[in-house]
């Protein structure tokens, strides 16, 4: 009777143990949690500010930046922060970034799952297919991969924000934002088939 009793108690402090919140404590000072999962709760911490524009909701036009390669969002955090990127609000928001800032930001939006871009109404079929013929010959799957979701060095174009490419691949063609692989072709582009290259890749599913 003692040892049913015994065992009994064992269980129910074995549930106790195992569903309380101080079970997480107690682990967590015997078993403090890595650097990387301590890096990637500071990155999201960090990121908060950077959602007030930069999410699939917001209406100024700004890049989603979930899932995009993290070495490529480094780059251009630092290209903003040192002038050689122009944008005054970027500029102001991340003078006082520390590297640590900058790669820790980086590392959270490069492991979230990006949202499917936003229309206000419904591209048609004519405009995503030319965009889709642009894209091809402008040939960005080179750089940016076959579906388009880029890597290392270079962006995520599927599901990007349609307006900010618009404005990006417009820049390209009048010389404000160097961009050497589609410079030349980019100068005979025209309004139609830039709105066009930004519905296609904002269509595809990032």
């Amino acid at each position: 009777m003692r040892h049913g009793k015994t065992r009994t108690l064992g269980l129910t402090m074995r549930n106790f143990l195992v569903t309380s919140p101080l079970f997480g404590f107690v682990l967590a000072l015997v078993f403090p949690f890595s650097d990387a999962c301590a890096d990637a709760r500071a990155g999201e911490k960090k990121a908060q500010v950077c959602l007030l524009c930069h999410r699939v909701e917001s209406t100024v036009g700004a890049p989603t930046l979930e899932q995009q390669p993290s070495k490529y969002l480094v780059t251009q955090t630092h290209a903003y922060k040192s002038g050689k990127r122009v944008f005054y609000q970027m500029q102001a928001n991340v003078e006082r970034l520390s590297t640590k800032d900058i790669q820790d930001i980086s590392d959270y939006f490069s492991s979230q799952r990006a949202k499917p871009a936003r229309f206000a109404t419904e591209p048609d079929a004519k405009t995503i297919a030319l965009g889709a013929a642009s894209a091809k010959q402008l040939n960005c799957a080179k750089c940016h991969s076959a579906d388009y979701r880029g890597g290392k060095d270079f962006p995520r174009l599927a599901g990007q924000v349609p307006t900010y490419l618009v404005r990006q691949i417009d820049e390209f063609k009048r010389g404000v934002r160097p961009h050497p692989a589609i410079s030349a072709l980019a100068e005979k582009l025209d309004d139609a088939t830039i709105e066009a290259l930004g519905v296609y890749f904002g269509k595809l599913e990032p």
